[in-house]
């Protein structure tokens, strides 16, 4: 029985000292391709942040997979929940005009890997993105994308 073929440029070894040696160096390869494995996986995990405004009549959720905004009217005071998001310098307001016991949901493609500030405030539209905020109710918090 031939366990492995010597090369004929090599020294002489025993049949049994160069299957070891081959052994050896297959379980090394395969170690190193299994740590490899391990610890370069794009198996994202599902993180969820929770603000609510400053006197608890709206509240933001952002869910990092999938990059949702869910914003939610908790209180009847005659006022609309906003969710915030900002990316850097850029601001982006969601306004959900529905009441009390309503939530929007907004399917946002936001990029990569980035600090993301998470805002939830109160406000009466007034016909545009900023119009009619009430600021005294911001509150924010940091949030991450994936």
């Amino acid at each position: 029985m031939i366990i492995a073929q010597l090369p004929s440029d090599q020294p002489v070894e025993t049949k049994k000292e160069y299957a070891v040696r081959s052994l050896a160096r297959i379980a090394v390869v395969g170690a190193v391709a299994a740590m490899v494995a391990t610890t370069t996986s794009t198996t994202a995990f599902a993180t969820e942040y929770y603000v609510v405004s400053m006197n608890a009549g709206a509240s933001a959720t952002f869910e990092s997979v999938g990059d949702h905004l869910y914003v939610s009217d908790r209180v009847a005071n005659n006022h609309s929940a906003i969710g915030l998001i900002q990316i850097g310098s850029s601001e982006y307001y969601y306004w959900n005009r529905d009441g009390k016991g309503t939530t929007r949901h907004v399917n946002l493609d936001l990029p990569e890997n980035r600090a993301i500030a998470l805002g939830a405030l109160e406000g009466d539209w007034q016909g545009t993105p900023t119009g009619g905020i009430i600021w005294a109710t911001l509150s924010t918090e940091t949030a991450y994308t994936s």
